[in-house]
């Protein structure tokens, strides 16, 4: 027995309640088994309890053995003072309150049908993809996609706390802050932080400021980043490094060592010089994102926006700044531009309406993620093996954090799922 399933089971009544009697045989009736306290006191808070002919209201405790009582000092701490009930596994020892009242206590042990108890440690225990795998298709559906529903919001809720985060850096600053978010995303999973510290370095004013000028643009974000340190004798080079020289020392911007930036053990097109480049022309196409983000447009319009290729010619034959390469159009593709939608743009207008009282843009984020496409990577694959229809990106996204926060701790007993399949 494990104190999270006693304490499912005192909450949700799954013992036999024919004759319930204390230990020392008073009859008990459960009138309200309390509301479950995740803070600091006892388990169960409000409990209303009827103990021969005396109504009680006050908190319930939850133990294994009841002599864990003592081993929590529960004795000596008045939070425990009103603890009417003490639910037990087992009494090994009765107990008292710090202010010397001798708590009922009832025993469980022979109440629980063992059915319940071999689905849970079925739960716990077995080595099957997720720990209900072979259940799920038996659980309800209306129960699977309302819960579905919470995950995908717990997951955007997720996201924004990142993005709040990126926000607090900004100095409160939504341009800078949709920018920073956007680069970062551009730069995964390799060079998410470096793209991050990069943009963060650059102050949104300087960037609007010469947005007209894409190859301004460019010089800044390379140069901030390092990668026009070295001699190289390409005109667009070396357009670039003049262009930096006068930019740098007009606003003093600081520059990264180029170290900072990843290109082993990636595909080329996902190097930082090429994700560089296409942020560059994001920019130049776009004055003011958080405007765009109040006129609620569709996910098929951001996706347009941001399938973008490099301004200059020179990407074309070049991945990075001192090789060349056979001839490639370097074009962020629909599949990238949608993963920018779900994990910048959503989680972005989210916050912003949760932040400026605007419910509707709330809503209107979780619609952007039910617009798009459903996801397909390896987990997807195997929630669909498991028998689960998948329709859109809100549900793949739900059922990534399903998958991460609690099928992969093994949270059954806080998942609405996990809870059906032990029922």
């Amino acid at each position: 027995m494990e104190e999270q399933l006693l304490h499912f089971i005192w909450h949700r009544r799954l013992f036999d309640q024919g004759s319930l009697s204390t230990t020392e045989d008073e009859p008990i009736e459960i009138v309200h088994t309390g509301i479950p306290n995740s803070d600091q006191g006892p388990d169960f808070l409000q409990a209303r309890i009827k103990i021969g002919d005396q109504l009680w209201a006050g908190h319930v405790e939850i133990h294994i053995r009841s002599s864990a009582w003592y081993l929590h000092s529960h004795e000596r701490d008045p939070h425990y003072n009103n603890v009417i009930l003490h639910v037990v596994w087992k009494e090994d020892q009765p107990v008292v309150t710090a202010n010397g009242f001798r708590i009922p206590c009832i025993e469980l042990e022979s109440r629980v049908d063992k059915t319940l108890l071999d689905r849970y440690h079925h739960l716990m225990n077995n080595q099957e993809w997720i720990p209900c795998a072979s259940s799920l298709v038996q659980v309800n559906e209306v129960v699977r996609n309302s819960w579905l529903d919470r995950m995908m919001a717990e997951r955007l809720e997720n996201k924004t706390a990142y993005i709040q985060q990126i926000l607090d850096r900004c100095g409160q600053h939504w341009e800078q802050a949709f920018f920073v978010a956007m680069a970062r995303q551009l730069g995964a999973p390799a060079n998410s932080d470096a793209m991050e510290e990069l943009c963060i370095k650059i102050p949104w004013s300087i960037i609007r400021k010469h947005g007209d000028r894409i190859d301004q643009i460019e010089s800044i974000l390379f140069g901030c980043a390092g990668m026009l340190e070295k001699e190289l004798h390409d005109p667009y080079v070396s357009r670039l490094k003049h262009e930096f020289e006068f930019l740098k020392k007009k606003y003093q911007l600081p520059v990264m060592p180029g170290l900072h930036w990843k290109f082993m053990r990636m595909r080329p097109v996902h190097f930082p010089t090429i994700r560089i480049a296409q942020l560059a022309m994001i920019i130049k196409s776009v004055s003011h994102f958080v405007t765009l983000l109040e006129e609620k447009e569709s996910a098929d319009p951001w996706i347009k926006r941001f399938m973008v290729r490099p301004h200059d010619a020179f990407w074309d034959t070049h991945y990075h700044f001192t090789s060349q390469s056979p001839k490639a159009i370097k074009q962020i593709g629909r599949n990238t531009a949608a993963v920018l939608v779900i994990n910048v743009v959503a989680p972005v207008m989210f916050l912003y309406g949760k932040l400026q009282g605007k419910p509707t843009l709330k809503d209107h984020a979780v619609d952007l993620l039910q617009q798009l496409p459903a996801e397909e990577n390896g987990i997807i694959t195997q929630w669909r093996k498991c028998g689960w229809k998948i329709e859109d990106a809100g549900q793949t996204q739900g059922l990534l954090h399903l998958k991460k926060t609690y099928c992969e701790q093994r949270r059954c007993m806080h998942c609405a799922i996990g809870l059906q399949v032990l029922h």
